[in-house]
Parts: C-alpha cells; structure tokens; sequence
C-alpha cells in the first residue's frame, strides 16, 4: 500500500456533510474516487490474505485438522492491523489471536467491501464524460458511514505505518522535498484523516 496519485495528493476539500433525508454525504472528484477505490481495494487484498490459502484452511477446519494458532504477521502494517493483546505475554498473545484474529479479518474485509460498493454508483460514467462532471455526489446510510469509519482508520494505520509516521513530526514532513514520493503519500495520508474528521463530525452531530 501507499502510491499516491500522480503530482500530489488530494486538497482538503471533500467533505462530509449530514443529508437531508438521513445518512451522510459528500462529493468527490474523479480522482478522489478511483484513488480511493485504488487504496481500499489495496486494504482488501491485505486484510483478506491469501485466498488459495484461506480455503485450503477452511477444508482443514472441515476436517478436524485446521492449525489452532495463527500465525504471528511479519509484516509490520498486518501486525499494525492485528496487534498482539499482550505484551509480554507470548502465550496470552497467542491465546488472543487465536480466538480474535479471523473474526477480526472478516469485519474488516466486510468494511472494506461495503466501501467499494458504495464508490461502484460511478462505474458507469465514461471517463469523458466524467471529466466533464465537476463531482460525483455519494451518499451513506448509517451501516454504510461506520464502514467508512473503520476502513478510513485501517487506511490511516496501514499508511502511516509504511511512512513512519510518528507523534508530532509534521514539521519533518513540510520539509521535504515537492518532487518526494513520500510527500505525496502523506499527502494522502493527511487528507484520510480529514475525511475521517468531517465523517466523525457528522455522525456526532446527527446524534447531539
């Protein structure tokens, strides 16, 4: 994960915004869509694995002869996604990914493809025609705003994880380069937590 589109990221300009019949809404960009198609779709080849793989554990688990633990992720964006539950504790981190881990998975797979489904509404738009179209207007139901939620937060973890991102180093960032990638891609990464913030804000709104 983390190719940002080509010449920078997105301004911080989308927004949500509460709809008028209920639900959430927010109007995006050509561009914004298919980068964001492009990043959950990323996330949903992550989280899910190895497909080959899955179904041959689910004939083993058919069988009686599925692995009781899995395994601990090598890659530190997995193991970002699914901590450990104890540090310190190898047997009580095992324990923990035993009984949490798949369940885990399969909601964020969930979320993830509620997300592109909902981004599907401008499949149909010839890219001519699309260019022409200033934006494309989605709207959320409730089920679908706290999927967004959640795969706007594993977006956020996978991506600062992979960039390093820690506490306080904005400034780190401001100072490099226009032409470095990892700019862009925190670019990115900025304007995910400013889609997340505008979403959190309606949703409490709608419930004050």
């Amino acid at each position: 994960m983390g190719h940002a589109a080509e010449g920078g990221g997105p301004r911080l300009s989308t927004a949500f915004r509460r709809a008028r019949g209920g639900g959430v809404t927010a109007s995006f960009h050509a561009a914004e869509i298919e980068l964001l198609r492009s990043l959950v779709g990323q996330l949903l080849e992550l989280v899910r694995g190895d497909q080959t793989h899955k179904q041959d554990e689910d004939w083993a688990a058919a069988l009686g002869l599925a692995e009781d633990e899995p395994k601990r992720p090598t890659d530190p964006v997995l193991l970002r996604l699914f901590p450990d539950g104890y540090d310190g504790d190898d047997e009580g981190a095992a324990d923990f990914r035993r009984f949490t881990e798949r369940g885990l998975r399969e909601a964020k797979s969930d979320n993830a493809a509620t997300v592109l489904a909902s981004l599907a509404t401008t499949e149909g738009i010839e890219p001519e025609e699309r260019r022409q179209r200033n934006k494309t207007r989605i709207e959320l139901d409730a089920h679908q705003a706290e999927a967004w939620l959640r795969t706007l937060t594993d977006l956020r973890l996978a991506l600062g994880t992979r960039l390093g991102v820690s506490q306080d180093d904005e400034d780190e960032w401001e100072r490099l380069p226009e032409d470095d990638p990892r700019r862009h891609i925190h670019d990115v990464y900025n304007w995910l937590g400013w889609l997340q913030e505008t979403l959190v804000r309606t949703l409490s709104a709608g419930l004050e």
